[in-house]
């Protein structure tokens, strides 16, 4: 299971706590990533992945780059995406 981390509206600067998401490394050994959100104060997400599919297309957070207010976190694993890819809805 991963690792999901995050900071919201903290009273306290992110960079001083940035250290505590290194306490559910164990959670997801395969990979690291620490985003920060400029657009709000004191915002920050971190996620420890446990790559079982794929090594980095499921690399979180995601950040929709032509809406940079929303981003999403989640954990699980998408075990059908073969078949869902093969849909004509999503060619």
């Amino acid at each position: 299971m991963c690792g999901i981390w995050g900071i919201f509206g903290s009273d306290v600067d992110v960079h001083q706590q940035v250290q505590s998401c290194f306490e559910i490394a164990n959670r997801g050994p395969d990979c690291f990533r620490f985003e920060n959100v400029n657009h709000f104060a004191n915002c920050a997400f971190g996620f420890h992945r446990l790559a079982i599919v794929d090594d980095l297309n499921g690399m979180q957070p995601i950040r929709i780059v032509s809406m940079p207010h929303i981003w999403m976190i989640y954990n699980g694993e998408i075990y059908n995406y073969k078949e869902v890819l093969n849909k004509k809805y999503l060619k």
